[in-house]
């Protein structure tokens, strides 16, 4: 285990795994949305490589955790881009057509028509499945992990790379963390907590939204 622990520690102590440790908690980078359809966000790229030794502890495996890894990449590629979202919700009709789109279409949710490339279901139903997997395997070893979304950024949990990831970003910004709790008391207050931590996004096109 301690091996296992320096292997995961770049020159100066900071943490290759990418997760940040704080108390019983590990809070890991997670970039919902990239700017243009082509790129593929989430995850940083090097994540995937370095299990985080309190995971290791309890018996998870580096080949477990690339899959998980790798699973909710496969995932991104679903995710909306930014400019999508920009231009399903107001090109052409500008106010009118968000409006409309806000109120009476459950782009979001999980349906039969939520795969076209007009909703975002698949990629909500995409995260939950993955979450479910996950804590199917965490949750008797009394470990839990949520995806969750926080409104402003300043409510967010201190990451590796927080301080890059707001640079520039305004009060909009709906900011991704991965966070696993790492023992049973620490998991029970994590599963009662939501998704939404600021986002207060009550209309229809909300609906079934997982983060």
């Amino acid at each position: 285990k301690q091996w296992y622990q320096r292997r995961v520690r770049a020159a100066g102590g900071l943490r290759l795994d990418k997760a940040y440790l704080a108390g019983d908690r590990l809070t890991i980078d997670f970039e919902k949305h990239a700017c243009c359809p082509w790129e593929t966000v989430g995850l940083d790229p090097d994540c995937k490589n370095y299990i985080p030794p309190e995971l290791a502890a309890r018996g998870i495996s580096q080949s477990q955790w690339e899959e998980w890894c790798d699973d909710l990449m496969k995932n991104q590629k679903r995710s909306p881009s930014i400019s999508g979202c920009l231009c399903l919700f107001c090109f052409p009709g500008f106010l009118l057509q968000s409006i409309i789109l806000a109120t009476f279409c459950p782009i979001s949710a999980n349906h039969p028509l939520k795969c076209l490339p007009c909703c975002y279901g698949d990629w909500h139903h995409g995260l939950d499945k993955w979450q479910r997997k996950v804590n199917k395997v965490l949750n008797p070893l009394d470990m839990h992990a949520k995806l969750k979304t926080f409104k402003p950024h300043g409510r967010a949990p201190q990451s590796l790379n927080k301080a890059t990831r707001v640079a520039g970003k305004d009060e909009n910004y709906e900011m991704g963390m991965l966070i696993i709790a790492l023992n049973a008391t620490e998991s029970q207050k994590l599963m009662g907590e939501p998704w939404d931590n600021g986002v207060n996004d009550g209309c229809t096109s909300g609906i079934g939204r997982f983060m």
